[in-house]
């Protein structure tokens, strides 16, 4: 738990909290600073139940000195705390991690990174149902979890997350990858074919990020004069190694 502290030190907690206008207001609750490390080591010890999780939590949070509090405590203060401050905690820790030169993290000068999607399931509640949505049979009836669809911008070498955006099966890999591209600029982004399409084309290289996708299938050469940019081009894998120029 040191570690968690370590990366994600008491006073950028702080400073989220107050940036989001919340204050301890109820005498004897579980401060927000100690929610935010609550909620943080719930996703480190997904396995572990609230009791569990918080006794890891004694000996490094000045919140939760002596007995552990009891499980509604936990669910009504993480009520009170909601998503606003982790979502500022995470793009005030998020970023690169790679030192200059490190393996795998870089080519030819630019950071590799890489956009992808998966799913996280949500508890089974009427609010995340109608929010994210679930798979369903064809007569509607729920056949599993609802849930989350998140898209990254990931630091290839490292796996640190560098950005990321939430949703749900009502939202596609692509509008959540759009809002992304600022922050690739100046890196090289690879993505898989689901996101080769012109708008995803355009957003990223319009804000200064290079691109690796792998296309649906083979392009008539003459369909890439569409392409968003003059120094775009079809390549095979084989000229990896000679990317950077037009193949003759």
């Amino acid at each position: 738990m040191g570690v968690l502290t370590r990366w994600v030190p008491p006073e950028l907690v702080d400073q989220a909290v107050s940036d989001c206008g919340r204050r301890d207001k109820w005498p004897g609750a579980l401060p927000a600073r100690t929610m935010v490390y609550f909620v943080l080591a719930l996703a480190l010890f997904h396995q572990d139940s609230y009791d569990d999780v918080a006794e890891n939590l004694v000996s490094v949070i000045s919140g939760l000195a002596g007995d552990v509090p009891n499980k509604s405590s936990f669910t009504r203060a993480r009520q009170r705390l909601g998503a606003g401050i982790l979502e500022t905690v995470f793009h005030r820790v998020a970023g690169p991690v790679a030192p200059d030169g490190t393996a795998g993290s870089f080519w030819r000068g630019m950071r590799v990174t890489a956009v992808d999607g998966f799913f996280l399931d949500t508890p089974d509640t009427p609010a995340n149902r109608e929010a994210f949505g679930g798979p369903e049979a064809p007569d509607g009836t729920p056949l599993a979890f609802p849930q989350a669809r998140v898209v990254t911008l990931s630091e290839a070498g490292t796996h640190a997350v560098l950005d990321a955006r939430i949703g749900g099966l009502n939202c596609g890999e692509l509008e959540l990858a759009t809002p992304l591209a600022e922050t690739a600029r100046g890196m090289l982004v690879v993505m898989d074919r689901n996101f080769a399409v012109l708008d995803v084309w355009q957003a990223f290289t319009g804000a200064g990020a290079h691109l690796l996708i792998r296309a649906k299938a083979p392009s008539p050469a003459a369909s890439w004069s569409t392409c968003p940019t003059a120094a775009t081009w079809p390549a095979s894998p084989r000229s990896a190694e000679t990317a950077g120029r037009p193949a003759g």
